[in-house]
């Protein structure tokens, strides 16, 4: 499965915390503004199948009572950000080229 977003994780746990189903979720994204959002957008999100633009992060976060910020994976400030960003999507998928 193609990794297009880095928030995908997070948006779950998120999710999961309030104890909503996708289905509910696609509805409190449809109250933030996010007025097409169906229970097979929020799957494509957290599956990593779809990637995420940036103003659609304010929509997310605004359903999820959060700031935009607490959507990314914590990053390891010890290693070198390809890893982090490598780890949570494809070399391929977002420009950089492995080095063989």
């Amino acid at each position: 499965m193609k990794k297009l977003n880095l928030i995908r994780q997070q948006v779950v746990k998120l999710r999961q915390r309030n104890g909503w189903s996708q289905e509910i979720f696609a509805v409190k994204l449809q109250l933030a503004g996010w007025h097409n959002a169906t229970r097979s957008t929020v799957s494509k999100i957290e599956g990593g199948s779809m990637g995420v633009a940036e103003y659609d992060l304010l929509f997310i976060a605004a359903a999820l009572h959060v700031q935009p910020v607490h959507l990314y994976p914590e990053i390891d400030w010890q290693r070198p950000m390809d890893e982090t960003v490598h780890k949570y999507i494809p070399h391929e998928l977002h420009g950089f080229a492995s080095e063989s």
